[in-house]
This record gives structure tokens, sequence and C-alpha cells, in this order.
């Protein structure tokens, strides 16, 4: 009975070992491969793919068209598509650029120096600011041609007079401390602001007449189904101007409902697919996770919060 107790035992043990060992030798998973196996993507999938790109486009292009008027912002430019129809206005006056070219005279002298404070300046780095000067002197001389009256006249006169005379600092002696570059800021901002605060309250106007003629033109049926999307940077996302601006119009608190942002392209036709692509993109978010706001985010992303919560990276 012992015998055949312990050769019981033995075979148990036995079979034990050889599961764990069995366990063991699976291999793990790599990049690409499942179970070890390296997985092998076949030409037909990639034709599966190549044809969804291609329905996306042709529904994203017929979604634009029934998603119409939309209204497009780019540059200077602000435009109206209803249909086969567009038009076209400009929303930056010459008053708006005069102003911003004096601030960039301001700004000009600080981005040309700032690399080089507190050190010698190279013969290149003088024939920069010289060449600076020269452009700055001449726009001085046209002021008074410009039609500025009054205060408005006299801050860009200042601005401008304090720029030269770094400037000519400058080149006379072919360094500029930290301290004083500066200064020059810090004592230009406040009349640098102003000119900002003018030039964009001429800019909002202009956008207020136009869109205030075609909702008249639209009627009000039609203007509820109205969709902006704005053309611009990177840098100026957060709080851009015309976003505010129609943000308020149609009363929508978060991009994406009516209203898009169209970062770091320059083509009304790269605005003209974005609003195509939200308002696909939301349909089907509804059609599958009943979430109209779910596309908006990266379709990756809880798959990569869950991954990086068991496999944090560089552990």
């Amino acid at each position: 009975m012992r015998k055949k107790l312990l050769s019981s035992c033995l075979i148990s043990y036995a079979l034990s070992c050889s599961l764990v060992c069995a366990k063991e030798t699976v291999p793990a998973d790599t990049v690409g491969t499942v179970n070890g196996v390296k997985i092998k993507m076949q030409p037909q999938f990639q034709a599966v793919n190549d044809k969804f790109r291609e329905l996306y486009s042709e529904t994203r292009t017929r979604t634009i068209k029934k998603s119409q008027p939309i209204i497009v912002a780019i540059n200077d430019v602000l435009s109206l598509h209803d249909g086969s129809t567009k038009e076209t206005t400009q929303i930056i006056s010459d008053k708006y650029t005069l102003l911003k070219s004096v601030d960039h005279i301001v700004l000009a002298t600080f981005v040309a120096l700032e690399l080089d404070a507190d050190q010698i300046l190279s013969e290149m780095k003088v024939k920069q600011i010289q060449e600076l000067k020269r452009l700055s002197e001449k726009a001085l001389a046209s002021l008074d041609a410009t039609g500025l009256k009054g205060d408005l006249l006299d801050r860009q006169k200042q601005l401008i007079n304090m720029s030269l005379k770094l400037q000519s600092a400058v080149i006379a002696e072919r360094r500029v401390s930290a301290e004083a570059l500066t200064s020059f800021c810090r004592d230009s901002e406040k009349m640098v602001m102003q000119n900002v605060d003018d030039a964009v309250a001429d800019q909002l106007l202009a956008i207020d007449t136009q869109v205030r003629q075609w909702r008249k033109q639209l009627g009000a049926e039609r203007w509820e189904g109205l969709n902006v999307v704005v053309v611009s940077g990177h840098m100026p996302r957060e709080r851009h101007t015309t976003m505010q601006y129609f943000g308020k119009l149609l009363k929508v608190k978060r991009e994406g409902a009516r209203l898009y942002y169209c970062e770091g392209l320059s083509e009304e036709l790269d605005g003209l697919n974005l609003v195509g692509t939200h308002i696909l993109d939301r349909k089907i978010a509804v059609a599958f996770f009943k979430d109209e706001w779910r596309m908006h985010r990266d379709l990756l992303s809880d798959g990569a919060a869950k991954y990086l919560s068991k496999h944090p990276p560089l552990k």
C-alpha cells in the first residue's frame, strides 16, 4: 500500500512539474507577436484599409455639402460657403496692419538681440541691426501720411523712437546688456498692448459687420445650421480672437459643436475637411458608443491607459 501511495505521489509530482515546465516554455509576447508567433500583414487587409479611407473621404465630402452654410476664417479673410455660392470679405484693415507693424519694430529689436545679450556682437549681427534701423527710420518718416491722428499717432512715434534709440546704441557699442534689453521691453509693453487692443477691436468690428449681413441673408432657420471653422497656427489657439467671437455668437462652450479650430494648416480646404471630419466622427461616436464626444479623443486612449497602468514606462 505504501509503495502504491509513494508511486502515486511521484507520478502526481512529475505531472505537476511537467505542467509548470510547459507553462514556462510558452514564449512571452513581444512587439507584433501572439504567443511568440510573429503576425504578418497580408496585402488583402491593406486593400481593405485603402477602401475604408476611400469610403470615408467620399462620405466626408458629401457631409461637408450637407453641412452648409459654413463660414471659414483664415488669415485676413472670412468666407461663407453656401451651396454653389461663396462670398469672401477682408476682415483685416490697413489700420490693423499698421498698428501690428509698429509693434513688430519693437519685437524685431528684441528678437534680433535676445541670443546675443552681454557679448560683443558679430559683424553680421551689427549689419542686421543697421538694416532694421534703416527700415525703422523709413517707417517713422511715413507715419504722418498714414492718417493716424492725436494720441494714436503719438504712440506710434514713441514706440519707433524707443526702438531706434536702442538700435543706435547697440550699433555704436556693438553690444547690449540683458538688463537694457529687458528694460526696453518693459518700458514699451503698455503701448504695445494698447496697439494690440486697438487692432483687435478693428478686426472684430469688421467680422461682426459682415456676419450680421450674412445672418440676415441666410434667415433664422438656415442660420441655426451654420458651422464655423477657424484655420490658424498652434500658438494663438488658446483664446483665439476669432474663436472667442464665434463662440459667443453661436453660444457654444466647447470646440467641436458647430465651431472648429483647424491648427497648423493653411488652406481653406483643410478647414472644410475638418468640419466634415467632426460631423462624420460625431455620427460614428453616437452609432457605436452612444456618446457624441467619444471620437473627439483618441480612440486608443482607454487601451493606452490600461496598458500603462500595468506596464509603466521604463519599469
